[in-house]
């Protein structure tokens, strides 16, 4: 909402806010607004929700505002897809910086949502959550990958990638990433593809990982482009540069200026975030809430060179933490060791049965050490003594683990 918020002030709208862990909600705070914009995390028996209806307010949704928003631009590259949506959008930002392009984001980077800049460009994340990406009509779409998520919402896998085709094709010009395989329905008539198999339009080769960073060669149809060395871990990024290129070059960025802004980017906060070093173990935050997304964590910290690895985890919603129990399982048993927080439990009310305890047990089935803890004071206690004898330790969730992480780093 902050970019948001911001673009409308530049446009010359007078603006308030109100967020339950400020100053909580009250109908008070929509008296004399014209239109009244809600999150998907408000309820509808929220008191400023019901005063604006009564009162014959305009009410829009966040996504429908985002959608009217993106409509002032010349240009609106749109980047979706169940993971990496804030890296390559703010790896687009960094790309464009240059051209003074607006940019808005869900995470943060540079200690900011994105910038307001000029109306010649707009690159904006979509949200898959409740179809909400289909308010937006981009002149480039961006599909870096789809997963079944949401589970609260989307019934199954053809369900959530049904929605991402119809967001694809909303676009003239189709970016995808030729290597996802649920992708594959999406892949249809005309569109760029990316990735690192053979047939990809843009594609990376001589991949090496290593601590600090990534780098690549970038090929157009087989024909090198030139290297890229990028400061962040993974080979999830290096999909996420890719895409951000594909989408950079359709709008005429030469190859310098996206090497150049792919090369400046330093990492969206908390993915795969350095923290600092503790008793010689070295200290991550990540948003990884999503099987796939902490098996690509666990996997760029392996690959970039560390031996024994622990992970902190705090599941995020109990409809997740169940429908994907035995694909969080196989996950995070890539860490030799496991502390789980509570479950955060976001918009959702409490599931019976379901637990961090049930994904506990089923982690010591696989083999694992995994322990669960009440309050994050006590699991950082038990952090502290895995980072005397493990190389590394990531703190993982989209919910409020991010805290105990930074609180821990800072000890050091």
């Amino acid at each position: 909402m902050k970019v948001l918020r911001k673009i409308a002030e530049a446009d010359g709208a007078e603006t308030s806010g109100s967020d339950t862990a400020l100053d909580g909600h009250d109908e008070a705070f929509v008296r004399g607004a014209d239109t009244v914009v809600y999150s998907s995390a408000i309820a509808d028996d929220n008191p400023e929700l019901r005063y604006a209806y009564a009162q014959g307010l305009r009410v829009v949704s966040r996504a429908e505002f985002l959608g009217d928003t993106a409509k002032r631009y010349q240009t609106v590259i749109a980047v979706a897809g169940s993971h990496g949506k804030t890296t390559c959008t703010a790896m687009l930002g960094s790309i464009f910086a240059p051209l003074n392009a607006t940019v808005h984001l869900g995470g943060e980077y540079d200690g900011e949502c994105g910038h307001v800049g000029g109306k010649r460009l707009f690159i904006t994340e979509a949200c898959e959550y409740k179809r909400n990406f289909l308010y937006l009509l981009p002149r480039v779409s961006v599909v870096l990958n789809v997963e079944l998520d949401h589970t609260d919402y989307y019934r199954d896998l053809d369900d959530i990638t049904g929605a991402f085709r119809v967001f694809s094709r909303s676009a003239p010009v189709r970016i995808l990433c030729a290597d996802d395989e649920n992708s594959k329905p999406l892949r249809e008539g005309k569109y760029i593809g990316f990735g690192m198999g053979a047939d990809c339009e843009y594609r990376a080769e001589e991949v090496v990982s290593e601590k600090g960073g990534t780098r690549f060669t970038l090929s157009h149809f087989g024909r090198p482009m030139g290297e890229v060395h990028l400061r962040v871990l993974g080979r999830h990024n290096v999909y996420n540069a890719l895409a951000a290129a594909a989408a950079a070059f359709a709008v005429g960025m030469d190859f310098d200026g996206v090497k150049r802004g792919l090369e400046r980017f330093s990492g969206a906060a908390r993915r795969l975030e350095y923290l600092g070093e503790r008793h010689g173990c070295d200290v991550y935050t990540d948003y990884a809430h999503h099987p796939r997304e902490i098996e690509s964590t666990l996997r760029s910290l392996r690959d970039a060179g560390y031996g024994r690895i622990a992970i902190a985890f705090e599941p995020h919603t109990y409809s997740r933490t169940i429908s994907l129990l035995p694909a969080f399982t196989e996950a995070i048993s890539l860490a030799d060791d496991v502390l789980l927080a509570d479950i955060y439990a976001a918009r959702e009310a409490p599931q019976r049965g379901v637990s961090s305890q049930l994904l506990c047990r089923k982690l010591i089935e696989s083999g694992r050490q995994a322990r669960c803890f009440g309050t994050f004071f006590e699991l950082n206690e038990a952090a502290e003594r895995l980072a005397q004898r493990d190389a590394v330790l990531v703190f993982c969730g989209a919910g409020t683990i991010d805290i105990a992480a930074r609180k821990f780093a800072a000890q050091g």
